[in-house]
């Protein structure tokens, strides 16, 4: 078996080559029919675990973020676009979580920006030119994997799934087409379970397919006979539904019960996960598809761990109370305008059989004997009660803002009081928000790893890298981020260094000018400003290798030496020439440097 599922090739253009029928052989597969017993039981004792977090979704789907919970799987109910809310009055909780999830979208992955780079896990080991080479060529091909897929979008709906129901499951499939496909099940739709290390690494699902879509993901020769027979049949066939069941899970043993020997493996030992998609409750020959993986396939993305519960706690659980209050009072509000301008009438028991109306322009005719009114307004508003109850209103929505982040995503936007005097007081503050992200900011980045390695498997099974050097063969990468908080602390950093930059060479220029010492010469300027580039995401081929960077001032040094030569020469005869000319008796003093002796005057 490979690691390749006949969904991969999914589409228009491969459904269209689908066969009409398929031929079946009465074959009995003993295996599968143990497996599929284990399967559904485990997926039935999933459900009943999950069962208290699964009627808490509704509540918190309800009231935050309608249309992205599921509560009962079941096939053809016919009741998509049905108005399935009418709880949300105010909208404050719905644009919160939406403002919430699109700054942590932003921050983390922005498809803007670069968010994420390879670098090596070993400090110790020095890029070469090769290495640097490959390493940014293959940071831009899962760039460019990235956008060229759906990877951007879904994780925007994911972020949603997480701000409000505190999980959101992302599935990564390798696509035909665009290399990669992303896929986020609806909160009722999937049961997680966590491993010995708290780690999500099982995945169970339901979801309805029609026929036409059960083929299209599983091609014909893999679907069971009752499939085969909608689709033969075709027309309105094809718009039936079937409830699907998906399990990912640890490529763990099954016991062969029946044979009371032996272990059952659908998929090989050598695969770490195992996946497999059946039609739930409809016991057939074989599963719709199974396959293995070596890494797993799905990221849980989670806001907080408790314990070893498997499902995150999210900012909304924390603000629901709030958000029922406000939907209350927005109604009470709304009653106590239309009392008041549409007020309950009282009349005297004259007008019973008498035509009355309050609609404006038209007239009551009423009896009004001793001074009693015979049409009145049964409440009558009092303006401060409204005050107070917008006030309190008011004071609500912010709550709400708060407990999702609003007015750190909206800071700028939104800032009150003394507005910040320069850059680094503005980023300081942004940290100061930041901080309170921060675990979640972790347990996020920790399953981009899971995203990015996948990614990065996927191209090389695909032969779509450049070779790896020879000085990278058997070193270990790591991945490092520029998450919001990380883009604050670094512009901290580097607002700080570049203070330091200037007035360095205000100094510099100072010394110099008085014939001091330079003061610059106590900074590490190539250290410095590399960093100060890193801190500011530079792209790394902007720099020299060390290697590089040694030659070149090897060169450098020896053009200087062969430009000193000839001046060094023409000083010397420039000396030898004064040196001739320079009168010292008789001769010159040259011919006495070079010994010659003095003519001397006289009779003999």
């Amino acid at each position: 078996m490979s690691d390749t599922s006949a969904y991969e090739e999914s589409g228009p253009t491969f459904l269209s080559a689908q066969p009409l029928t398929r031929t079946y052989k009465d074959t009995s597969n003993e295996d599968w029919d143990i497996m599929f017993s284990v399967l559904e039981a485990r997926l039935s004792s999933l459900r009943s675990w999950r069962w208290a977090k699964w009627a808490y979704w509704q509540v918190l789907g309800r009231y935050f973020l309608p249309f992205r919970n599921i509560w009962i799987v079941v096939a053809n109910k016919m009741t998509r676009g049905h108005p399935v809310n009418d709880a949300i009055i105010d909208s404050t909780g719905l644009q919160a979580v939406r403002t919430c999830a699109s700054g942590i979208w932003t921050g983390l992955t922005s498809p803007s920006r670069p968010w994420f780079k390879l670098d090596l896990a070993l400090p110790w080991i020095k890029l070469d030119a090769a290495g640097k080479e490959w390493i940014q060529d293959t940071q831009d091909r899962i760039y460019a994997v990235m956008k060229g897929s759906n990877f951007y979008s879904q994780l925007a709906q994911a972020f949603k799934d997480l701000v409000t129901f505190g999980t959101a499951i992302v599935i990564i499939y390798e696509d035909f087409e665009q290399v990669i496909r992303l896929y986020v099940p609806c909160a009722g739709e999937y049961y997680i379970d966590v491993g010995g290390r708290l780690d999500v690494d099982t995945m169970y699902r339901e979801f309805t397919y029609n026929t036409l879509q059960i083929v299209d993901w599983f091609k014909v020769e893999n679907c069971p006979e009752q499939v085969v027979r909608m689709w033969e049949q075709g027309g309105a066939a094809l718009q039936n539904e079937w409830v699907v069941a998906h399990a990912i899970e640890p490529n763990t043993p099954v016991s062969r019960k029946r044979r009371g020997d032996g272990q059952i493996f659908l998929v090989p030992k050598s695969f770490g996960y195992r996946e497999l998609y059946w039609l739930k409750g409809i016991k057939t020959s074989d599963p719709l598809s199974k396959r293995g993986f070596h890494q797993k396939p799905f990221l849980a993305f989670r806001w907080s761990t408790v314990s070893n519960d498997p499902y995150g706690h999210g900012p909304c659980e924390d603000c629901i109370g709030d958000n029922k209050q406000l939907q209350l009072e927005s109604i009470r509000k709304a009653e106590f305008v239309d009392k008041g301008v549409r007020p309950p009438m009282g009349a005297s028991p004259e007008l019973r059989n008498e035509p009355a109306t309050i609609i404006a322009g038209q007239v009551t005719y009423v009896t009004a004997d001793n001074g009693k009114k015979g049409f009145w307004p049964l409440f009558e508003p009092n303006p401060a009660w409204l005050q107070g109850l917008t006030a309190d209103i008011a004071m609500v929505c912010e709550r709400i803002k708060n407990c999702l982040y609003v007015t750190l995503f909206m800071a700028i936007s939104q800032m009150e009081g003394v507005q910040p005097r320069n850059e680094l007081e503005l980023n300081k503050r942004d940290l100061e928000r930041l901080q309170e992200l921060g675990p979640v900011i972790e347990l996020a980045e920790k399953e981009l790893d899971q995203a990015i390695l996948r990614i990065l498997n996927i191209l090389t099974r695909r032969r779509m890298l450049g070779p790896i050097p020879q000085s990278l063969q058997g070193v270990p990468l790591k991945i490092s981020y520029t998450s919001i908080m990380r883009l604050a602390q670094q512009a901290s950093e580097s607002i700080a260094m570049k203070d330091i930059f200037q007035i360095g060479g205000a100094l510099s220029a100072a010394a110099k000018a008085g014939t001091l010492p330079d003061p610059l010469r106590t900074l590490n300027l190539d250290w410095a400003l590399r960093h100060y580039a890193e801190l500011n995401n530079g792209p790394s081929k902007m720099f020299f290798t060390d290697g590089e960077v040694a030659a070149h001032d090897k060169i450098r040094s020896a053009e200087m030496q062969k430009a000193q030569i000839p001046g060094q020469a023409m000083a010397g005869v420039q000396a030898a020439k004064t040196l001739s000319e320079t009168p010292t008796g008789p001769g010159s003093a040259l011919s006495a440097m070079l010994g010659g002796a003095p003519s001397v005057g006289g009779n003999g």
